[in-house]
């Protein structure tokens, strides 16, 4: 597949700002800049040339018979998403072969794959990034394989087996450009404690769902007493797919009959002016225009009833706040319509000259069943593969699969990154009351109207 090379800048300005949603629901980087077991650390772009085991192979080089294979990851990955753990029984099993894992700091290092992978060189045969819409601008420039001219979709891990949607997070067209890792979904986080105290949980101790979002705010205001917080929903950097994900429960669908994002919707507006009310009110809090983190900080230490983010974040929160009260439901409509939904994705550069390798390590230890549900268990980071499922520990994994199994990602929009950039911004105007909500919507669409929505 030949791209245009004239639009990979434009391309690759799209993907580098798509992380930010993985990056505000799936961790905080700083606290995770560890690796642990045999990892070893790294600068640019991922493992030193002389460790590299494709270092130095063209496109699509030849890979039958290579025994040593670097991967590459995001460091939060390597505890979260237990890539070390995957390494270790990957290298236990296969004495035949050495794979080392090499974590890397940040989303910025991809720019300098891209250089490196653009002159036939790779320091990584296998790498994993925050976000599969980050692996486009790779796509974009024939640097990466398509998972679709391989074996990969044979066995556990053929197509069928893999949940709802997921797979087209990591494809465009025909071109399966990433294999889906670790799934969130946006959800409503609960603390079933505050939710018991204000007299909303049946006889059974299980919560009542709110049937719309008139009944949320009003659960909000009930549970908003004693210094604690009814409701948060993440306002800030990544209001967009609170948006999103919204509106996929409330109809169906984020587009128009044409196939474009909008919001100019019944459903949208009438939620919106709840939005409003709801923080006008004080029941659902601002926290999060000015730290993303505010509101999974806040659920963490049992200070709020609702957190609408990502639905990792009871799990996460397990521990502080208890098992017993840490659980997810789906905002009104999620169960039948579905949520936004994202994930981590692995690429193989075609440089690499140990692709062979690369997909049987991909098939064999990052799909582990046990790496996949310890993931889920601990940090609420789902499997991808649907009979993985049954492994979770945790009373909100029917709920959260049943999200996921209908969810859809955002739009692979050449100009995203600036409707992502500008929607905080124009939703905070218009919930303090500096835009009217008709003003609001035009802004919207009109900035959606003038989006590049071309990826090549």
């Amino acid at each position: 597949m030949q791209r245009i090379w004239r639009k990979a800048s434009l391309v690759l300005l799209t993907c580098m700002l798509v992380f930010l949603a993985a990056c505000g629901s799936s961790n905080s980087k700083s606290e995770n800049n560890a690796s642990t077991g045999s990892a070893n650390t790294s600068t640019g772009s991922g493992a030193s040339q002389e460790n590299a085991s494709g270092s130095g192979g063209g496109p699509n080089a030849g890979s039958s018979g290579a025994t040593k294979l670097t991967v590459a990851a995001e460091s939060w990955m390597v505890e979260k998403l237990f890539v070390q753990q995957a390494v270790d029984k990957f290298n236990a099993a296969h004495p035949e072969y050495t794979v080392e894992l090499v974590p890397y700091a940040d989303p910025t290092v991809l720019s300098s794959f891209a250089l490196q992978w653009a002159k036939g060189e790779t320091d990584a045969d296998v790498v994993i990034i925050d976000g599969t819409s980050n692996a486009v601008q790779f796509m974009a420039r024939d640097l990466i394989i398509n998972f679709n001219e391989t074996n990969f979709f044979e066995g556990k891990t053929a197509k069928e087996n893999f949940v709802g949607n997921v797979l087209s997070f990591g494809a465009y067209n025909d071109f399966q450009f990433a294999i889906p890792f670790a799934l969130e979904a946006y959800a409503f986080n609960a603390n079933k404690a505050m939710f018991a105290d204000a007299g909303l949980t049946d006889a059974n101790g299980n919560i009542i769902p709110p049937a719309n979002w008139e009944e949320v705010l009003e659960y909000a205001r009930k549970m908003h007493k004693d210094g604690k917080t009814g409701m948060t929903l993440q306002w800030g950097p990544n209001a967009l797919y609170t948006m999103i994900a919204t509106e996929q429960a409330a109809r169906g669908s984020f587009y128009d009959d044409e196939g474009v994002l909008t919001f100019d919707t019944p459903e949208m507006r009438q939620i919106l002016e709840i939005w409003k009310k709801g923080r006008d009110e004080g029941v659902f809090s601002i926290d999060t225009y000015t730290n993303k983190d505010a509101g999974r900080n806040n659920y963490k230490a049992g200070q709020v009833g609702i957190l609408f983010e990502s639905g990792s974040r009871a799990p996460e929160a397990a521990p502080t706040i208890g098992a017993e009260n840490a659980t997810v439901f789906g905002a009104p409509g999620m169960e039948t319509n579905g949520s936004f939904a994202f994930s981590a994705g692995i690429i193989v550069p075609r440089a690499s000259k140990a692709q062979d390798l690369a997909i049987k390590f991909i098939q064999e230890a990052l799909m582990d069943e046990e790496v996949q549900a310890n993931a889920a268990s601990v940090w609420g980071k789902l499997p991808v593969i649907a009979e993985y499922f049954d492994k979770i520990d945790a009373e909100w994994k029917t709920t959260l699969y049943n999200i996921i199994e209908k969810s859809v990602t955002s739009p692979f929009y050449r100009d995203f990154p600036v409707i992502y950039k500008e929607t905080p911004v124009l939703l905070q105007f218009y919930l303090n009351g500096e835009l009217s909500l008709d003003d609001f919507i035009k802004q919207m669409e009109d900035m959606i109207a003038n989006a590049g929505k071309e990826i090549s």
